[in-house]
């Protein structure tokens, strides 16, 4: 009991040290990526972190309501009251400057942590590779060892599975990735058909009910070549009457 005990608690000390070491590295590397920005991207970092806090909403709030009662009378205060008449036109100025630079400074900071992105899914990339390759190495390894047990032990009844001998085989990356396009260009041709299929069968039930529309012109110019032939035959007997 004691040495199990032991054991799982040099495990769980183990498992501790790595989970450290693994949140250690990852520190690591945003304090580097953190200390590597440049003196203008440090600049867009702080602006963009201050125009996205409530902070910079309750001061322009302040600012646009002391503008406007400053500027339409209701807060007079000699030689700095109504400097800028409705509609604000200088008012009007300053806030889209204002906007175009920091639309500037929001898309500096978002190229950043983009490039930091794909870094990271490079990272991700390369790792989950690295995983593949040492999964299909396992599986080569225990299949190895099945067969040298089956060749040892015969009740051992080891049989060949063939899903297996598929993933054990690590495949290339651009193997995948043409896979994942053959995939997807099915895919959009399974669209193309069914489209296609929609509007031939929405152009016959158009074909149809226009079919239907010249049948009902014809029968309506029939009935209405009938009635110019009663009218006249009317008009014809009318002078008899009389």
């Amino acid at each position: 009991m004691e040495a199990g005990k032991r054991s799982m608690s040099t495990q769980s000390i183990s498992q501790n040290e790595i989970i450290r070491k693994n949140i250690s590295a990852i520190s690591d590397m945003q304090r580097r990526d953190v200390a590597a920005r440049k003196p203008q991207e440090r600049i867009s970092d702080s602006i963009t972190r201050f125009s996205g806090s409530t902070l910079f909403v309750f001061l322009h709030v302040i600012w646009f309501g002391l503008w406007i009662l400053l500027n339409i009378g209701l807060v007079h205060v000699p030689r700095v009251s109504e400097f800028d008449p409705f509609p604000f036109g200088l008012l009007t100025l300053v806030v889209s400057l204002e906007a175009i630079f920091l639309s500037t400074f929001v898309l500096i900071s978002q190229n950043r942590m983009s490039a930091l992105s794909e870094k990271r899914a490079e990272l991700d990339l390369q790792v989950n590779m690295l995983a593949e390759q040492k999964a299909a190495k396992t599986l080569e390894l225990l299949e190895h060892i099945a067969q040298q047990l089956d060749s040892v032990y015969d009740r051992f009844n080891y049989k060949t599975d063939p899903e297996l001998q598929a993933l054990k085989v690590s495949p290339e990356p651009h193997e995948v990735l043409k896979v994942m396009e053959d995939a997807v260009a099915e895919q959009a041709q399974e669209v193309a058909h069914e489209i296609k299929r929609t509007v031939k069968d929405i152009t016959g039930e158009v074909e149809a009910v226009q079919d239907d529309m010249e049948d009902m012109n014809k029968e309506v110019k029939r009935v209405a070549s009938d009635m110019r032939e009663v009218k006249e035959e009317i008009k014809m007997r009318s002078p008899e009457q009389v």
